[in-house]
């Protein structure tokens, strides 16, 4: 190399460097200043001991009552029967079950008529044969 070269190739090295006092490099610093304040203060408080205020901080989270949970359908009291019914299918095959004053006679024959395949006119004939026997216990 030459000594033009050598010096030309100097004032491109200088040319590269970042200039500090260039206002975007100002703010950098003081932005990484702020921040070592910032964490320096954090890690004081912490120190101290002192928490966050929080005003329910003594309560407890979850509720002391228990809260209201509505009893099930399935749940029903033996006392609330109007009577139990006895299907026996075909098969030889015994079903049997409580009928309380909630339940609906469609229902109970569409329970049966599923549960045995039975055909839409069985079980609309057995619905209505329910719904008799309901009318007679329940008045």
């Amino acid at each position: 190399m030459t000594s033009q070269q050598q010096s030309s190739h100097e004032q491109n090295s200088t040319k590269q460097r970042i200039n500090m006092a260039h206002g975007f490099m100002k703010s950098v610093i003081r932005n990484q200043i702020d921040r070592d304040n910032y964490d320096k203060e954090v890690k004081a408080r912490q120190q101290q001991g002192r928490s966050h205020y929080r005003p329910n901080a003594n309560r407890p989270r979850k509720p002391e009552i228990q809260t209201y949970i509505p009893p099930q359908r399935t749940k029903k009291d033996i006392g609330q029967y109007l009577f139990t019914l006895e299907y026996e299918h075909k098969n030889g095959e015994l079903y049997s079950l409580h009928i309380s004053k909630i339940d609906t006679a469609d229902e109970v024959a569409r329970r049966i008529g599923d549960r045995f395949e039975l055909p839409d006119t069985f079980t609309d004939a057995l619905a209505q044969r329910i719904q008799e026997e309901m009318d007679k216990r329940a008045g």
